[in-house]
C-alpha cells in the first residue's frame, strides 16, 4: 500500500478533518475530538511489530507528561496480527485500513473499528483510555506533512518560533534578546555558539542575520508560507517596538 493512502481516510464526522495535524507530538497522525478536544494517537505502519508497538506503548517516563487520550497503529487490513495480544496487554488500538482494491462497494468506512464517540462507549472494549494529566498542545498551524513518510522534516514547536525569528529579521532586519525570551528561543545557540547564525548590529541591543543562519524554510514550505500571512496577527503578541522602526516625519518648514 502506498504510504501516502495509509492515513487519509481515518476521519469521521466527529473528528476534525484539516485540524488533525500529521507528524506531531511524536505521532504520525493526532486525530482531535471536534466537541470535546479528546485526542487519539496513531502510529501509521504498513505491519505491526515490535519497533512500532514501542513508539506507540506509554512509558514509565511519559505516565506524567502530557498525551493523547487513545494510543493506536495503523495497519492495512490482512496484516500479521501475531502481536495483537501484546498490544491488548499495552492498551494499544489496532485499526485495520483497506486499500481501494480490497474495499468493497458496500463499506462505508475505509476503516475499523471506529473511531471513539463521545456519546457512547466504543463497542468490544476499544481504544481503552490513558487518562493523560495533560492532552497534547495542538501545533499554531496544521503541519503540513506526509503522515507515516520516513524522516520527515517535521514542524516542532522550536520550528515555528524559529520560523516566527525567520520572518521577523526578513521584514524587519533585527532582532533583540527581549524578543529571544518572548519566542522562548535559546540565545547561546543563536548568538553565542559561534556558529555564524547571527551578528551583532550596529545599534545596542540589536542582532543581524549572519552567514550561516538556517533556512527553516525548507521542509516547511506550506507552514512557513502560512505564517508568514498571518504575520500581524501572532506579531502582536511580541515585544516588537526596539524593532519596528517609527516612520521619519518630515518637519514642516518655519514660515
Amino acid at each position: 500500500m502506498p504510504q501516502k493512502t495509509r492515513c487519509a481516510p481515518i476521519s469521521s464526522a466527529n473528528y476534525q478533518r484539516n485540524g488533525s495535524p500529521t507528524e506531531w507530538g511524536n505521532w504520525d497522525i493526532l486525530l482531535v475530538r471536534k466537541s470535546d478536544g479528546f485526542q487519539v494517537g496513531i502510529e501509521a505502519k504498513l505491519r505491526l511489530n515490535a519497533k512500532v508497538i514501542s513508539q506507540s506503548a506509554e512509558t514509565a517516563y511519559q505516565a506524567d507528561k502530557p498525551g493523547p487520550d487513545c494510543r493506536a497503529i495503523l495497519i492495512p487490513k490482512g496484516s500479521n496480527l501475531d502481536f495483537q495480544p501484546v498490544c491488548n496487554i499495552l492498551q494499544l488500538q489496532i485499526i485495520e485500513i483497506e486499500s481501494e482494491t480490497s474495499k468493497s462497494p458496500s463499506t462505508v468506512n475505509w476503516y475499523r473499528p471506529k473511531l471513539p464517540n463521545p456519546d457512547r462507549a466504543s463497542p468490544a472494549g476499544n481504544f481503552k483510555e490513558f487518562y493523560p494529566l495533560e492532552r497534547l498542545e495542538l501545533p499554531e498551524v496544521i503541519p503540513v506533512v506526509e503522515a507515516g513518510k520516513p524522516a520527515p522534516i517535521k514542524l516542532t514547536p522550536w520550528k515555528i518560533k524559529a520560523i516566527k525569528l525567520d520572518v521577523i529579521l526578513k521584514k524587519h532586519g533585527v532582532a533583540t534578546r527581549k524578543l529571544f525570551k518572548a519566542l522562548s528561543l535559546n540565545t547561546t545557540l543563536f548568538l553565542s555558539s559561534g556558529n555564524g547564525w547571527m551578528l551583532k548590529g550596529n545599534a545596542r541591543g540589536e542582532w543581524l542575520r549572519g552567514p550561516n543562519f538556517p533556512d527553516f524554510r525548507v521542509g516547511c514550505e506550506e507552514n512557513y508560507d502560512e505564517l508568514e500571512k498571518r504575520y500581524k496577527t501572532w506579531s502582536k503578541t511580541l515585544p516588537m517596538d526596539d524593532i519596528i522602526k517609527p516612520a521619519a516625519v518630515e518637519e514642516e518648514p518655519v514660515a
